[in-house]
């Protein structure tokens, strides 16, 4: 499906794929990025997600197809088979499409298979001397050398964005990035789906993953997404603009966040209630202490009957166009901010006592 890139010999808006010397997913397999040639001078950098894993018992839980029907438990994506790849480029990695906010854009997909959020740098033992890899570090040190090689020139405008475990690693790696090509004054850093509240991330960054001390020195709380956000702050041009969007009783991360607080991987009403709640106090920490951080909060597609909403839209071409809140589509929430016109949206979710 994908040939290997050849920068020379790129066609413009078509995937190409290049596996990574020396990088391996969770399981040892081979690890590569995909990587696009634009018809602008202008650089997306896109990190995917696809679950984590932070002891023993979720290392020995990958996603499978049984966990993806619900009938067993499965925590990350371990590789990437084929067919999977074939779905992944669609919202905003569609090519040829007009309305994407992205499109004719250089672009790099890196790809998620480590269980870590992109930083981890540690081989984790768990079971029966069986072993994850948490190399989301090293596999991101190479994509981003290969990234430099494959555009080399400074562009006129980067925008670092990621979804779910990836809305964490993009924000952790917006420094790196911009630091490949420091002349590029138009920076702006977009996490999708990125809240996690836990007292454990401390010592699950500095334990199971070992995140690199810098970063490590950042961890210190709860809220990883808050802690994540203030080391790119300081670590990028004041004039960085930051976005944030997440769907407020988002079911899958309110899962998570069950399993990682009480054992058990659900999505009840107090679990939702939980998310919900610990969602808004960290977007409201955000806005107080990240200058230039602007969040697109919504509940469409509450379930009527779980109260339970999507996960992620970005992927979706349908609802990525979407009015879907206040009379804002995420698209165009986006094509704003490129355009340097800001906004929050969703405002009055903050100010809820439920």
């Amino acid at each position: 499906m994908y040939k290997t890139w050849n920068p020379q010999e790129a066609v413009p808006n078509k995937w190409y794929k290049q596996q990574l010397e020396g990088c391996v997913t969770s399981n040892g397999k081979p690890y590569f990025v995909t990587i696009k040639k634009g018809t602008v001078n202008k650089l997306f950098v896109n990190f995917f997600g696809g679950g984590a894993a932070w002891n023993d018992e979720t290392a020995s839980k990958p996603l499978s197809p049984l966990s993806m029907a619900g009938l067993t438990e499965g925590f990350y994506i371990s590789h990437l088979p084929q067919y999977v790849m074939g779905l992944m480029h669609v919202g905003l990695l569609a090519e040829n499409d007009a309305k994407n906010p992205f499109d004719g854009w250089n672009t790099i997909n890196i790809h998620y298979t480590t269980a870590d959020f992109h930083l981890g740098r540690h081989d984790f033992h768990y079971g029966n001397e069986r072993v994850l890899h948490h190399r989301g570090d090293s596999n991101v040190a190479a994509a981003l050398a290969f990234l430099q090689k494959s555009f080399p020139n400074t562009p006129e405008m980067l925008v670092i964005a990621g979804s779910s475990a990836g809305a964490f690693g993009c924000v952790a790696h917006s420094p790196g990035i911009h630091a490949l090509y420091p002349e590029c004054s138009q920076v702006l850093v977009y996490s999708e789906g990125s809240h996690l509240h836990n007292p454990n991330w401390p010592s699950i960054a500095r334990e199971k993953w070992k995140v690199n001390p810098q970063l490590q020195a950042y961890i210190q709380g709860a809220d990883l997404i808050c802690d994540l956000f203030g080391y790119a702050k300081d670590h990028l041009p004041k004039g960085t603009a930051f976005l944030h969007s997440n769907s407020i009783y988002d079911k899958t991360l309110a899962q998570f966040m069950h399993k990682m607080n009480h054992g058990k991987l659900r999505s009840t009403p107090e679990a939702l209630q939980e998310f919900n709640q610990t969602l808004k106090q960290a977007v409201s920490r955000l806005k107080t202490e990240i200058p230039n951080y602007y969040f697109y909060l919504t509940d469409f597609g509450k379930h009527p009957k779980t109260g339970a909403t999507p996960h992620t839209f970005s992927g979706s071409p349908k609802l990525l166009y979407q009015d879907m809140q206040d009379g804002v589509a995420l698209a165009g929430w986006l094509r704003q901010a490129i355009a340097g016109v800001f906004s929050d949206v969703g405002e009055q979710f903050l100010d809820e006592n439920e």
